[in-house]
């Protein structure tokens, strides 16, 4: 039984404009900016004969109680989904039945073969860390190593088209194959529309969420209300940033025009995410440490990070420590991570 293993990356946003009009999906999407982050998805694939017997412990019982073998294709695909705290993800295997479905119609991997699929979260789901793009990205890359067919941005492409059939993360997958602290230029796919530019910086940082609250992307992109605030905050920011080359000096600008955009597209002024940034921001007072750092909201979740003030001073474990103590205090979800 032949395996491989891929990890990628969650991907953040922090300002974004909505573009979802497009008949094809590898248009739709959304200009913007944010950064990838180390911790995310481990995916692992494992070829098998349907003929031989499933290894004890393959698949966690969970996952074999609440999700049973799929056919897709000629061959079985056995799918398990585990969550940041070990626990299965019900009802989570559609998204990666159809990434695999579709790898097939192009013939990136063959419709007789059967496959053992483990995915594994490292981040909470709807919480604005882009799970689903790393996911599927992660599965889609390992599918890529198996078969040796085809180049990366085919895999890309039809990662970000699964993520939008399932309203999805709409620039997520872009700014995954941006790397780094990214600016979307255009909307869509990598190598087809869509247009992103990154630059590398080893900062660790704080991911911060209110454990009890969640939100799914579709609950605002198919509002029509919050598509007018989001992309007019949004390409009003973008229009700023691309007017000079994208490099680490441009940090502070990006530091700007996200919190100009939280205000402006009213997403700061949802009462969780509120309550929640000003709660951070009064531990942090109390830690003495708000100037070093800046707090941003992670779009569209109800979470944060908090960031390095400057690049050229990172955060010391110590420092954040502290912060992630207190915040942990508080019932607050916390991950110590850095830009990937």
């Amino acid at each position: 039984m032949s395996a491989h293993t891929v990890h990628c990356g969650g991907h953040i946003t922090l300002l974004f404009s909505i573009w979802k009009d497009a008949r094809l999906a590898r248009f739709q999407g959304s200009r913007g900016a944010g950064f990838n982050v180390v911790d995310g998805v481990e995916a692992t694939i494992k070829h098998f004969d349907t003929n031989e017997p499933l290894e004890p412990g393959l698949l966690s019982q969970g996952s074999e109680l609440d999700e049973p073998p799929v056919q897709a294709g000629d061959g079985e695909i056995r799918l398990s989904v585990t969550s940041m705290d070990g626990t299965a993800i019900a009802h989570s295997t559609e998204l990666y039945t159809d990434l695999i479905e579709a790898l097939r119609e192009v013939r990136l991997i063959d419709h007789s073969e059967s496959f053992d699929v483990e995915v594994t979260l490292s981040l909470p789901v709807s919480q604005g860390f882009g799970m689903s793009a790393a996911g599927l990205v992660a599965v889609a890359r390992a599918f890529h190593l198996h078969s040796g067919i085809g180049k990366d941005d085919q895999y890309l492409r039809i990662a970000h088209r699964i993520e939008r059939l399932h309203s999805g993360g709409l620039g997520d997958v872009l700014g995954i194959a941006a790397g780094g602290v990214e600016l979307r230029l255009e909307a869509g796919a990598p190598g087809v529309g869509g247009k992103a530019v990154g630059f590398q910086t080893q900062q660790p940082v704080l991911l911060v969420w209110k454990p009890d609250e969640s939100r799914h992307t579709s609950n605002y992109i198919d509002d029509e209300k919050w598509q007018q605030s989001i992309s007019k905050a949004g390409e009003k920011a973008v229009r700023t940033l691309r007017l000079k080359p994208w490099g680490p000096e441009r940090w502070p600008d990006l530091m700007l025009e996200s919190r100009t955009f939280a205000q402006a597209s009213d997403l700061l002024e949802e009462p969780e995410r509120k309550t929640l940034n000003e709660t951070v921001m009064n531990e942090l007072r109390k830690l003495d440490l708000q100037s070093r750092v800046y707090v941003r909201l992670c779009m569209l979740g109800v979470s944060l990070a908090i960031l390095p003030r400057r690049l050229e001073e990172p955060l010391t474990h110590e420092e954040m420590e502290r912060i992630a103590v207190a915040l942990r205090s508080l019932n607050l979800g916390v991950r110590h991570t850095s830009i990937s």
